[in-house]
């Protein structure tokens, strides 16, 4: 388990090509939780194992799909 903190909140979160599909929402317990921003996201979505409406929850992000972490963006390998 990584340890994320405050700090990453407000973060874009972005696709292994570039594509915003949200933004960190919440930390908790040192997790990410990320609030989906875009309605083109169905392949990323299943992806990333998220299921119900996407466009009003806000998800865990888990560990395995984080690639990179830069001063203002979440990528992930899918």
């Amino acid at each position: 388990m990584a340890d994320y903190s405050d700090d990453h909140i407000g973060k874009r979160v972005v696709t292994q090509s570039g594509v915003e599909i949200g933004t960190v929402d919440d930390v908790r317990n040192g997790d990410m939780y990320v609030s989906v921003t875009t309605d083109d996201t169905n392949e990323t979505v299943d992806q990333l194992g998220w299921e119900g409406p996407v466009e009003q929850d806000v998800h865990h992000l888990r560990d395995q799909y984080v690639s990179d972490i830069t001063e203002n963006t979440v990528r992930l390998r899918v």
